[in-house]
């Protein structure tokens, strides 16, 4: 058989089914499962807090020539759950359950995106946006009550708006005890709404009952913080904390001094200031013979339009008489308060 023969007989027609074989298997038709929902969004509106769970459905349609299989369902959020089946046949549709817990519902308008995950390489992922707003059954106008900085021996007031949504019975509402005696407060009706005023009242006392003078440190302000709270008749309670600052009659910057780490040949200094918003002497000065504390007032300009009085000194320490490690206070004592103002001293000599 000659060479033409052969190329035209069996070469060429064998490369040509060949590549017909592959065309067939690269463009064969794929006929898998395809999920469409029968809406891609669902709006729950305003949801109740104190009402049992909430749903809708939606429907699910396998349009592909294949079983289709929902490998896994996010919702996206924490306050709902998506059920139905794993299985959807081909032509048919089944229901998806999408329940709300309205405890968790957020009281502005959420968004949140569900991700249905099939087996279908057309429709991998299908999505479904869950819109509702929830209602709380009580609100506080505030999250915190703050009365920033107060002053010991004095009074203050603040104001919260208590606003009830869920049908119950207001004149059963009622506050707890406080537990604090430095804090007070009432409920009354809030004229021409159906909220109510939440008046709290702050008494501190003076600085001398506030603290022990043995054992507390009363350079800096004191943190204050309580919790009080509101009864429901649905056996439900709303908390609002109360923070303050109690600020004495007399403050120091900074209130507490750090030499660090110092050298035996060199001599260490810090400075600090006292304050208060009236005009005051210092009475005492209590300090280690180490530590020398020298008032410098005069050589510093005063602030412009401050409201305080000032005071500023310089400690100079002494490293060849300081201990090793050094852990001691100023104490001063001032016209305005019996109770001293304590400032602790630290440091390390590293050397002689």
């Amino acid at each position: 058989m000659s060479r033409r023969t052969i190329l035209t007989t069996i070469i060429i027609p064998g490369l040509l089914i060949s590549g017909l074989i592959l065309f067939l298997v690269n463009n064969q038709r794929d006929f898998p499962g395809e999920l469409v929902l029968s809406q891609n969004q669902i709006d729950f509106g305003m949801i109740p807090e104190w009402e049992a769970a909430v749903d809708r459905t939606v429907t699910a349609r396998n349009i592909g020539k294949e079983t289709l299989y929902i490998q896994r369902i996010e919702s996206g959020c924490s306050f709902a759950e998506i059920e139905g089946p794993n299985v959807i046949k081909s032509k048919t549709e089944e229901t998806f359950k999408v329940i709300l817990d309205p405890q968790y519902v957020p009281p502005e308008k959420s968004t949140a995106t569900a991700i249905f995950f099939t087996d279908s390489s057309k429709t991998p992922q299908v999505y479904l946006t869950i819109i509702t707003t929830g209602m709380k059954f009580a609100t506080l106008s505030a999250e915190v009550c703050d009365f920033a900085e107060v002053e010991t021996d004095m009074a203050y007031e603040k104001r919260v708006r208590l606003c009830v949504n869920a049908p119950l019975n207001r004149e059963e509402i009622h506050l707890l005890p406080t537990g604090n005696p430095m804090l007070t407060w009432d409920l009354a009706p809030e004229s021409g709404t159906d909220c109510f005023v939440i008046t709290i009242r702050m008494r501190v006392p003076s600085r001398e009952k506030l603290i022990d003078v043995k054992s507390q440190n009363t350079t800096g302000n004191m943190p204050f913080s309580s919790l009080l709270t509101v009864a429901f008749p649905n056996d439900r309670t709303l908390a609002l904390p109360v923070i303050a600052r109690l600020v004495g009659p007399v403050s120091v910057q900074p209130e507490t001094l750090s030499f660090g780490v110092v050298s035996g040949s060199t001599v260490p200094h810090l400075e600090f200031t006292i304050s208060a918003k009236k005009d005051f002497e210092i009475v005492t000065l209590e300090v280690q013979e180490y530590l020398q504390v020298t008032d410098i007032s005069d050589s510093v300009e005063p602030k412009k339009d401050s409201p305080y009085f000032e005071r500023r000194f310089k400690v100079t320490l002494d490293v060849l008489k300081s201990p090793t490690y050094l852990r001691e206070e100023i104490l001063i004592r001032t016209s305005l308060t019996s109770v001293p103002v304590r400032i602790p001293v630290f440091g390390f000599i590293r050397s002689r």
